[in-house]
């Protein structure tokens, strides 16, 4: 596996520890989230899934993302569009979104990660951790040349 995930014998014991099964199905989806450097969407972890179990299904591998999140093996992270798309980089980091084409970068800052969470915060519930996306114009988006309008961000 990448880096940023976990060893193959580490997925096996979270797995086990959480009293899920160890199928293939979960191997695999991890195993695409994890050598990913661009945080796949869930269409994109299915595609290259179903290159190796053809009969997957969209559903296996959309529950499949949420029960691993749930045990904190991957994350959701938001893009600049409707899709979600999934981390497995346990390590602290933050995220640089590019709000033309989508593109999620990790990045780490040891003065982001000492900065202290607020504790209006805490009026929500238990806090165990935070991290910052930083939105803006990828260095592919801002060349010269390119149609550099910016999304507009969404308010809701």
């Amino acid at each position: 596996m990448e880096a940023s995930g976990i060893s193959m014998d580490d997925l096996l014991d979270s797995l086990r520890r959480s009293g899920l099964r160890v199928t293939p199905q979960r191997l695999e989806v991890y195993r695409v989230v994890a050598v990913s450097k661009s945080h796949p969407s869930v269409v994109e972890i299915y595609e290259a899934v179903r290159r190796i179990i053809p009969s997957i299904s969209m559903d296996t591998v959309y529950r499949t993302l949420w029960t691993l999140s749930q045990i904190g093996l991957t994350s959701p992270v938001s893009s600049s569009g409707d899709r979600v798309r999934f981390d497995s980089n346990r390590s602290p980091h933050h995220h640089f979104i590019c709000a033309k084409c989508g593109e999620i970068r990790d990045f780490t800052s040891g003065s982001l990660d000492d900065m202290p969470i607020p504790r209006e915060a805490g009026d929500f519930g238990d806090v165990w951790g935070a991290h910052l996306e930083i939105r803006g114009l990828c260095r592919n988006c801002r060349k010269p040349g390119r149609n550099s309008k910016r999304k507009e961000p969404e308010h809701g």
